[in-house]
Parts: C-alpha cells; structure tokens; sequence
C-alpha cells in the first residue's frame, strides 16, 4: 500500500484489520453482498482495509500494484497528467465504488492516480481473487463490470457537465454533483480544494474563490463545519442551467 495511515477499526471496535464483512454494515455496497457465507469466508483471508488521511496517495498511475479498493467511507480523485503537465481529475468516487478496476482488462498497471480527497476508508481484495470470484459467479461479474460501465458513464456526463458554461455555471454544476453524491447523513458535502475544482472545470483558482465567495454572501452555500458546507439547492440548480 502507498502512504495509508493505518488499518482500520471498521464500523466496529471489535473488527480490528480484517474486514468482517459478515459484519459490516456497508456491506449491501460491497463486492461481498453477492456472495455466500462460505465465499465471504473465503475473500476474508485475502481482504483488509485501511484508512487515508486527507491528501495521501493510494496508489499512483502506472504502478502495479495487484489490488481492487472498495471504498466504505470518504470521497477519493483519480487524477491524470496531461502531455503539459497540467493535472486533471478525471472522476470522483464515494462509498459504495471501486477503483482499479482496469486491472480485470489483463491491464498491468494503474491508470490513474488515486488520492484521498477526505479520511477514506476502504477494502483492498487482490485482483487474482476477484477474477477468481468472476469466474464463479456470473452475478458478481456483471456487476462488477456494470461498477465500471457506470462509472465511466458518470464520467462522460459530468465532463459535459463540468466543460461548457460560464465560470458560475460550471462552479455551480460541481456544487450540485457534491451534494448529489457525496454528502453524508446531515447532508453536508466536502468542497473541493480550490485547486482540485480548477483540476475539474478548467477555470483559475482565482475565478472560482470568487464565484464561491459570491455563493457565500448570497447565502447560496452555508459553511456547517470544517471543510463541511450545505447549498441552497434550488438557487444553484437555477444557476448551473440558467
């Protein structure tokens, strides 16, 4: 593993490092809510988690690395660098998704860089047992190419999403895909560092610390906790398709 701060205590102190995923209580968003007992069983002895502070890298792009995350808590960047230079963030990832999954395409290595945006939280299984498991379970493997399927179909709807309009249009567009997909049970959502937002709309940091002080005053964005914020949903909706 790259940079992870430390096994995880789970959704329960007694659970320390392995996953118990007969166990857990994310585990209807899991790879293992297909599976039988036995097979569960059988995952566990190849399956662990960790936790990601804020900012660590999970693995980088182009290593080889042999393993499929699953994501339990947290938000996670996959980033790729341009022939520039320049750093573009690709997609973004909560509970219930996982990263690596090119690896099931005979792929050797990673495409992206996986960075945690927030604490995350998440299983590692080898992609030699996961392959295994497709083998033995068509269920599980078309639902674990539907996991890919749909992923890059958000992809492709948040580049229209986030590529055309004016800068408050596409700040506003961003805004409504955290709220839509990464808030948590008070419904709050991280935003994004300044730099990453630019790494996803192509406008400066500067321009976007404006357009969101702007949200700010107007009382369109409301600031609940650290880096924790709710919105106006219906004003930004205005915005982001006026």
């Amino acid at each position: 593993m790259d940079d992870f701060t430390g096994k995880s205590g789970c959704s329960n102190h007694k659970w320390l490092g392995r996953a118990h995923c007969e166990m857990c209580h994310f585990q209807k968003l899991m790879l293992c809510s297909d599976l039988s007992c036995s097979s569960i069983d059988e995952v566990l002895q190849h399956t662990n988690h960790y936790q990601y502070s804020p900012g660590a890298l999970i693995y980088g792009g182009g290593s080889h690395h042999k393993f499929i995350y699953f994501i339990r808590l947290g938000m996670v960047k996959l980033e790729s660098i341009t022939h520039n230079g320049e750093n573009r963030i690709v997609r973004l990832l909560g509970p219930g998704n996982s990263i690596g999954l090119e690896l099931l395409d005979d792929v050797d290595f990673y495409n992206h860089n996986a960075v945690a945006v927030d604490r995350v939280d998440l299983c590692t299984v080898p992609i030699v047992k996961v392959k295994h498991l497709e083998t033995c379970n068509l269920h599980l493997s078309r639902r674990i190419r539907g996991m890919l399927q749909s992923q890059l179909n958000l992809a492709d709807q948040w580049i229209i999403a986030l590529g055309t309009g004016t800068a408050k249009q596409r700040v506003a567009q961003l805004i409504l895909i955290l709220h839509q997909n990464f808030t948590d049970n008070n419904g709050a959502f991280v935003l994004l560092h300044r730099d990453d937002m630019a790494a996803m709309i192509s406008i400066t940091t500067e321009t976007i610390s404006r357009t969101i002080a702007t949200f700010k005053r107007n009382n369109i964005l409301f600031k609940t906790d650290d880096n924790l914020y709710k919105c106006d949903v219906s004003k930004i909706e205005e915005i982001a398709r006026s």
